[in-house]
């Protein structure tokens, strides 16, 4: 592009170092010279005119660009849209081909470029990708559902050709075929209706299409694909022929599992290996059931503790469970003390040294003490008025925390994060204060003993330690933790304390 928009200015410079050649500076030593240089002006004026139309094309080719995003991010500022999982993955895939694009229509020296490092990388397509496929995994949602995105009643934008064949390839890398033949589907179906195309090379979906298709037990299917390229398969390469051969072969010789009996335990090394321990299996158990979840039948009542203050307002209390205790409260904070505190804490927020593996968390946290603002000497003060405690055993930390897409947090013993354990030494309970509403997933849950709360907006979930109420139970659940519940749509909020 840059080499078009300066090719008038090398014509030019062309043109000049012939005419100094034959004239060198020496144009008024000749009548003729004078000639040849209003020819040379002539010949200047129409290629800086035709480079000032080119100009003013790109320029006006740009102000349509940046018109049509003006538009689309306003569209993607409105908060009902990037709460969506699916929606705020399209949102940083879309921003990175627009900087591309961008970045090619405008010149190097601009200040566009200064923006190069903090543009959006292929490592976050990538770790976008892995995040759907965790929704996928948890909640045993089918490729075709999340394609088309509209799940209980929650509609994102729809993925195009292209990130169909995004999320196979990750299925395909990983050897998850089942989940690679189910997207490559979606692929398959929506090259031939969208209005995108495919940015790879056919033949190269194609391959692997028809292998997934083998390896899952579709071998009709695999003979179909390969057979309606049976032109090109001879023209293009060798190992087409073989994959032929193998599948041809597999279907006379033996019957594989058909690809309707999937398994949907297929998923990712990473979470299969920390499946060993069960802790996976019994995150996902609880997070597929929280739809489902029916507290069991104990106590609601209005609590007033004794307090003065809360006598004239008391709190709405729930008992959610017995072993551990487990109490809610709602209404503990006020819209304007949360839109403080997630104000105090965006600039702040940044990723923990334990967060090394997004299948374990995709979080950022920002730390504060009471004296940081009037809003958590306030929310200080009112724990000590629902605990009944005095204020010096509060302790003086509060953990701001941000959920990514579809972001969770995986209870894990190989990556015990002490602010998330039960049992603490010295720890007399965990104040988790939600500040958002979350529509579907994004439940806080302690998988060890099956329990899940949903995120709702001013409530504040009261976890006690067992060490201090049952005695050796606690030795079974001596490493328990709270986590969170990967996120489908919403955006989750929480403000973390501790009780001494």
């Amino acid at each position: 592009m840059d080499i078009m928009y300066n090719l008038p200015k090398t014509l030019i410079a062309l043109y000049l170092i012939h005419f100094n050649l034959c004239h060198g500076n020496n144009w008024h030593y000749s009548l003729s010279s004078i000639y040849e240089l209003f020819n040379l002006e002539v010949e200047h004026i129409i290629a800086t005119e035709t480079y000032i139309k080119n100009e003013y094309k790109r320029l006006e080719d740009i102000r349509k660009f940046i018109d049509q995003r003006k538009k689309q991010n306003e569209k993607e500022l409105a908060e009902s849209y990037t709460e969506s999982s699916i929606n705020a993955f399209k949102t940083i895939l879309r921003i990175k081909n627009d900087w591309e694009t961008l970045k090619n229509k405008t010149a190097q020296t601009t200040a566009i470029g200064e923006f190069k490092d903090k543009s959006v990388t292929y490592d976050n397509i990538v770790s976008g990708l892995k995040a759907i496929r965790r929704l996928q995994i948890i909640y045993e949602l089918d490729a075709q559902d999340i394609s088309n995105w509209n799940i209980d009643g929650h509609p994102s934008q729809p993925f195009d050709v292209n990130d169909c064949y995004d999320m196979a390839s990750l299925c395909y890398d990983n050897a998850e075929y089942h989940c690679a033949y189910w997207w490559f589907v979606e692929v398959y179906d929506r090259n031939k209706k969208d209005g995108y195309k495919l940015k790879i090379d056919y033949t190269t979906f194609m391959k692997k299409f028809a292998w997934s298709s083998y390896l899952v037990g579709d071998v009709d299917g695999a003979m179909y694909i390969l057979n309606e390229h049976a032109d090109e398969i001879n023209e293009i390469h060798d190992d087409m022929i073989n994959m032929r051969f193998t599948v041809w072969a597999g279907n006379k010789v033996y019957k594989r599992n058909t690809a309707d009996d999937h398994d949907k335990n297929f998923y990712s090394y990473s979470l299969q290996k920390l499946d060993s321990e069960k802790e996976v299996s019994n995150f996902k158990t609880t997070c597929r059931n929280t739809t489902d979840f029916i507290y069991p039948k104990l106590k609601c009542r209005y609590y007033h503790g004794g307090r003065k203050y809360l006598m004239i307002g008391p709190l709405r209390e729930e008992i959610v469970s017995l072993i551990p205790s487990m109490k809610l409260y709602h209404n503990v904070l006020y819209d304007n003390e949360i839109k403080k505190i997630k104000e105090l804490a965006k600039p702040k927020l940044e990723r923990l040294s334990i967060d090394t593996n997004e299948d374990i968390s995709l979080r950022k946290v920002a730390s504060f003490r009471k004296n940081n603002n009037q809003v958590f000497e306030t929310i200080h003060h009112r724990l000590a008025q629902i605990s009944s405690k005095p204020t010096t055993n509060i302790e003086d930390k509060y953990v701001v925390t941000n959920y990514g897409i579809g972001g969770h947090y995986l209870p894990h013993t190989k990556y015990i994060d002490d602010d998330h354990l039960i049992n603490r030494k010295g720890q007399d309970a965990i104040v988790i204060i939600h500040m958002d509403d979350v529509p579907k997933g994004g439940a806080t849950v302690l998988p060890d003993v099956e329990f899940c709360v949903p995120s709702v907006k001013g409530s504040a979930l009261v976890i006690y330690n067992m060490r201090s109420t049952f005695g050796p139970i606690e030795e079974l659940f001596e490493f328990t933790q709270y986590g969170s519940c990967p996120i489908v749509y919403g955006d989750k909020w929480t403000l973390t304390a501790w009780l001494k």
